[in-house]
């Protein structure tokens, strides 16, 4: 129970709030006080606070709920009328209320307002508390207040409120006051009122105007309830309760009638709609929950009889959570009943449509013939929705997803359908949205088998079920292993070895990914260093991150620990995230990772081109390396978008100072244009699939590297291929006696061999003849053999010199050499081919390793400014101790001095100059030179100096295998 405001003057508004609910009657507190009132409230809710209050306390006017803990409405509609007789009592319904309180306004109650609408409230009290005090005519409760300023308030009280006040004279019967609220409601002027004092009884209805007659007379003095008809000169009916009561003076006698009539229309119309509201949706006016399931019910019945078949369609609005909460509620609301509408026009007669949930509807196919009419259906919902609809001056988007079943395929009763179809519902949000599925028992069993694995999940790391695979990743510059990426893979007991798009996420959606993650960081990191311990050459491991892990604030709390615990150096740890945890939180992101950058590992991007993101973007990020995804490798060698887009991202990374990973390869012909274009490092198939642990130390104990024939020319010897050439012995003789590197192939088939295994820097092509296609050849090793120079030999026939033009135009061919040709004029003409293939090559291979030796300066004067860092603050550490440490021997009282590993005098304090002031001690000097009464270094023995006998202490000071030298405490023995 609650109090508020003070009880200061009898001008106050004094309020009884019957309430359970403390914020719903603080609404309607807040809804008084918006009047200007002072305000005195209580809030109670039992019973026995009821009856406290009222004997306690006298009371203007009291607001009961309509839902208290304790006591029925109408049982505390009677204690009110007993323990407070008279006094005006107002119900407060909230607005999801079921069935109206008649009842209550049939036994006593004045009024009603809405909890959700409190704005009414305020007019309601005042028109209650205006009567209270004219029943009371001037009660002992306002004494001080003159008759004049009392009727002034009536007068403005009464203008001001929505209800029609009257008074007329007791023994004229002449009407002596009127509200504006005469005018509002009948709609005609009061001026006639004031002229014919039953005006208003001409404008009642013609079949309420002889009770009503009959009423007044009976009530001349007062007493009138009555509910009646009037008509508004625009041809509107209205309903309208009147009530009259006596006005009395001092002496009693009755004076005036006063009287009070309210429009009531809206409150019948809301009784006549309450059976209408129980069962339909009172935002969308569909059919509701209630609703839907008596048709379906009824439906099935009819259908079980006559062997006919029920489709039962469930609506799920994708997104509406987000528009929601973009958009705010209203405009929520207005989608909703837009969608309803749409709905609703897009099904046939006789089929059933209701809303179940928020922004659910489920729909009713009566006598569905077969799947293919369901479908056709759920194809017309979907183009209807796809089309905008405009909400609060905006155009909206919507889609949904729906499930189907049918009776009595998928279910007997109208229950189990629709929860069938929610089932097909979950399905088709897990295919993308915006489309339909239909109910099968696989789905059933999918949701089981669902559940089963996130509980087994959730007991993996218990048992130890999770392990990690290693893929290598290799240099495509020397072809041997850089490191390995850590995979975790479940050892499930029943169902061995499950793959990671089966559990991951499920991981990332229950939250475990942050602790599993956490143990893959450790595990890595440990078996790293035991292969580094055992001589086996893997420079660095990688370990994925999730979303999660990023933005976990223990991340790097969880990696400095694990780097300290495993004795990794933090240069061999390279994280890798993906594109979309960037973007999702760009500038948690990048302060995350200047953190870990500082920490001294290094970060990659993972599954780069699969995202938004660009890599001019990308240079917000402390990134060391991107890896190109494994979409774009699988197709380099027969799409050329493919390779370009791939050559494309290796090219401007490298301007970005990154290195470039291309994951995914498996086939020769995959790696030679990843060769080719320049990729840095290598993953995939081709060299190993994922291994463990065993597999993984067989594989860095045989020092497994890449095919040397498919190496960069810093490690080949370039290559000259002919292909079906005639009369080229002499030249293939030449060039093969003078070093060269040259082979030959006959046909298509023999070049595409040698294209998927070998790296071509020239390419020397026969003429176009019948049986051979050159056209082919040479288009073939443009696109897998992009960088190669291609030298084609033409004849003088006259479709052979259109076939070389139109190849020469389109720049396939970058040099044409006529029939027939002088052989040593053709062999320098090849060879001048391979030495500029060889010096562009090793260009790019100076360039490259230029840009690696930059990172690697980059890298080191990163780390170099860490260690300065350091430094400084290991210096400037050592100098504060340096000063404590001459604090604290400056306050002892014996000599202490300050030696070297040599003898050397560094420190003395201010006793040990006072002792030995002859002596000299100067910082620099051999303290046995200056005091040779001194025992040797170390040894704890007496000495004699000055005449004065010292005990000898020393303490040699220094962490571990380096001592920084020996303190010497003198301690005084006497003379």
């Amino acid at each position: 129970m609650t109090e508020q405001g003070e009880s200061e003057s009898s001008a106050i508004l004094r309020v009884l709030l019957v309430d359970a609910n403390a914020r719903d009657a603080q609404r309607l507190l807040d809804a008084l006080k918006g009047g200007g009132h002072a305000v005195y409230s209580r809030q109670v809710a039992l019973r026995s606070e009821i009856g406290e209050a009222l004997n306690g306390e006298a009371w203007d006017i009291a607001v009961l709920s309509c839902a208290l803990p304790d006591i029925e409405p109408v049982e505390a509609l009677d204690l009110v009328a007993e323990l407070a007789p008279g006094l005006p009592v107002v119900l407060a319904i909230a607005r999801g209320q079921k069935l109206f309180p008649v009842e209550l306004l049939e036994n006593g109650a004045c009024d009603f307002v809405f909890k959700s609408n409190p704005s009414r409230l305020l007019p309601v009290v005042e028109r209650e508390c205006a009567r209270l005090r004219l029943r009371q005519n001037q009660a002992p409760s306002m004494p001080e207040v003159p008759v004049d300023e009392c009727a002034a308030r009536f007068l403005q009280l009464a203008s001001n409120v929505p209800e029609c006040y009257w008074l007329t004279d007791a023994e004229t019967r002449r009407v002596t006051f009127v509200s504006k609220g005469y005018a509002q409601i009948w709609g005609r002027y009061v001026e006639a009122l004031y002229a014919d004092p039953m005006d208003w009884l001409k404008h009642v209805h013609t079949d309420d105007q002889q009770r009503l007659t009959q009423a007044f007379q009976q009530h001349r003095h007062g007493g009138l309830d009555e509910r009646f008809r009037i008509l508004r000169p625009d041809g509107g009916v209205r309903w309208l309760h009147a009530r009259t009561f006596p006005v009395r003076d001092e002496a009693g006698t009755v004076v005036s009638i006063g009287g009070v009539a309210s429009d009531v229309t809206s409150l019948l119309a809301d009784q006549r709609q309450l059976p209408f509201f129980a069962h339909f949706d009172a935002l969308t006016a569909l059919p509701n929950q209630l609703m839907f399931y008596d048709q379906a019910r009824h439906l099935i019945a009819l259908a079980r009889r006559t062997a006919l078949s029920v489709g039962i369609m469930v609506v799920d609005i994708d997104h509406f959570r987000e528009l929601n909460q973009t958009l705010g509620h209203t405009a929520g609301d207005e989608l909703l009943r837009q969608i309803g509408a749409r709905l609703s026009g897009s099904l046939r007669e006789s089929d059933s449509i209701g809303r179940i949930g928020g922004d659910v509807f489920v729909i009713l196919l009566p006598d569905a013939p077969d799947s293919q009419f369901a479908a056709t259906v759920a194809r017309r919902i979907i183009d209807t929705l796809i089309l905008p609809m405009r909400v609060e001056g905006q155009e909206v988007f919507a889609t949904a997803s729906i499930g189907i079943a049918f009776f009595p395929a998928d279910g007997d009763t109208a229950h189990e359908l629709v929860s069938h179809a929610e089932v097909a519902v979950r399905h088709a949000k897990s295919q993308g949205r915006n489309t339909y599925q239909f109910y099968s028992g696989q789905m059933r069993d999918d949701i089981r088998d669902r559940l089963f694995l996130e509980s087994e999940l959730r007991n993996a790391s218990l048992r130890n079920e999770f392990v990690l695979h290693y893929q290598p990743k290799v240099s495509c510059a020397n072809g041997r292993i850089t490191g390995a990426e850590a995979l975790l893979r479940w050892n499930h007991p029943r169902r061995g070895i499950v793959p990671p798009d089966q559990f991951i996420p499920m991981l990332e959606e229950t939250g475990l990914i942050v602790p599993v993650g956490r143990w893959v960081l450790q595990e890595a990191c440990r078996q790293t260093v035991l292969w580094q311990q055992a001589g086996l050459d893997m420079p660095s491991i990688s370990v994925n991150l999730s979303a999660r892990q990023l933005l976990s604030d223990t991340l790097l709390g969880d990696i400095r620990e694990t780097l300290a615990l495993s004795g990794l150096k933090p240069a061999c740890l390279d994280l890798e995230i993906t594109e979309s945890m960037l973007m999702q939180n760009a500038d948690t992101a990048i302060r995350t990772l200047f953190a870990l950058k500082e920490a001294g590992v290094s970060i990659s991007l993972d599954d780069f081109g699969t995202g938004y993101s660009s890599l001019a973007y990308l240079k917000r990020f402390p990134l060391d390396a991107v890896k190109v995804d494994r979409s774009f490798v699988q197709d380099i060698a027969a799409d050329s978008d493919d390779a370009s887009i791939t050559r494309a991202v290796i090219t401007m990374a490298h301007h970005l100072k990154l290195k470039v990973v291309a994951e995914g390869v498996e086939t020769p012909e995959q790696l030679a244009l990843l060769i080719s274009h320049q990729c840095d490092i290598i993953q995939g198939y081709f060299f190993s699939r994922p291994l463990a642990v065993p597999e993984m130390s067989e594989l860095l104990a045989a020092d497994k590297c890449l095919p040397a024939s498919l190496l960069r020319s810093g490690t080949r010897k370039p290559m000259a291929l002919f292909v079906a050439v005639d009369g080229c012995e002499e030249v293939i003789s030449m060039l093969d006696r003078d070093g060269h590197r040259v082979c030959t192939a006959n046909d298509i088939e023999a070049v595409t061999q040698w294209f998927a295994a070998n790296l071509v820097d020239v390419l020397v092509c026969g003429s176009p003849r019948k049986g051979f296609d050159t056209a082919g050849v040479i288009r073939l090793a443009a696109q897998m053999q992009p960088l190669c120079e291609r030298i084609l030999l033409a004849g003088g026939r006259e479709w052979n010199r259109k076939l070389v033009t139109e190849l020469s135009a389109s720049g396939l061919v970058h040099r044409v050499i006529h029939l027939p040709f002088e052989a040593t004029a053709f062999r320098h003409t090849v060879e001048e081919a391979l030495e500029q293939r060889r010096i562009s090559e090793d260009y790019s291979r100076l360039s490259h390793e230029v840009e690696q030796a930059e990172r690697k300066l980059l890298h080191a004067e990163e780390e170099r400014r860490r260690l300065e860092l350091q430094n400084q603050l290991l210096q400037t550490t050592e100098a504060q101790g340096y000063g404590i440490l001459q604090e604290l021997l400056a306050e002892m009282s014996g000599p202490v001095f300050g030696v070297d590993d040599a003898g050397m005098l560094v420190l003395v304090n201010d006793a040990a100059l006072k002792a030995f002031a002859e002596r000299r001690l100067a910082i620099g000097e051999r303290l046995r030179d200056l005091l040779p009464e001194l025992p040797l270094l170390g040894d704890n023995a007496d000495a004699r100096i000055n005449h004065a006998h010292y005990a000898c202490r020393w303490r040699q000071i220094g962490a571990g295998a380096s001592p920084g030298g020996w303190l010497l405490l003198l301690e005084g023995r006497g003379q």
